[in-house]
């Protein structure tokens, strides 16, 4: 399986199990992680990083040289997220309604890039001239139902092919 298909299957696995948000973190993890293993230099996805003073994102991009050079649970608590940070909502909900609160822009003007999900759409805005500005963003199903049933069925895409 790809890592999309495994996210897919993952979060099918749990559905309906636990919360809309939540529940879906460790396919949300396990998937950043593939595809930060990829980069270079290599990301991590941490979920529920430590408030460094903005409240407490869903998670945080650390690079592997920022964990490297703090080996220790002290000073890794004490560690901003060198490549922004993670928030979540559920499915259904909107990501540009979301961009424009109190907590993105707190999370932006702290941190300077955030990636916002709903599972199905990622997001990617950073923080210029004093405002969110909207970056690259992708949708793995055009609609809450296309998703529900692409996560069914990971094997297909989301255009029709296998």
């Amino acid at each position: 399986m790809t890592p999309v298909e495994s996210y897919l299957a993952d979060l099918y696995a749990v559905r309906g199990a636990g919360t809309a948000e939540t529940s879906g973190y460790p396919a949300l993890a396990n998937l950043l992680n593939e595809v930060g293993g990829l980069l270079k230099p290599k990301i991590t996805a941490v979920i529920h990083p430590a408030n460094s003073g903005a409240g407490l994102p869903d998670g945080g991009f650390f690079s592997a040289k920022e964990l490297r050079q703090h080996p220790d649970e002290v000073s890794l608590l004490k560690l901003n997220p060198e490549r922004g940070v993670l928030e979540v909502k559920p499915v259904d909900h909107n990501l540009g309604a979301l961009a424009q609160t109190a907590q993105v822009r707190g999370y932006l003007e702290h941190y300077g890039q955030i990636l916002l999900t709903n599972y199905r759409i990622f997001a990617l805005y950073t923080w210029e001239g004093g405002k969110p500005v909207a970056g690259e963003s992708f949708s793995i199903a055009e609609s809450e139902a296309a998703f529900s049933l692409a996560s069914a069925h990971p094997r297909i895409s989301w255009n029709g092919r296998s």
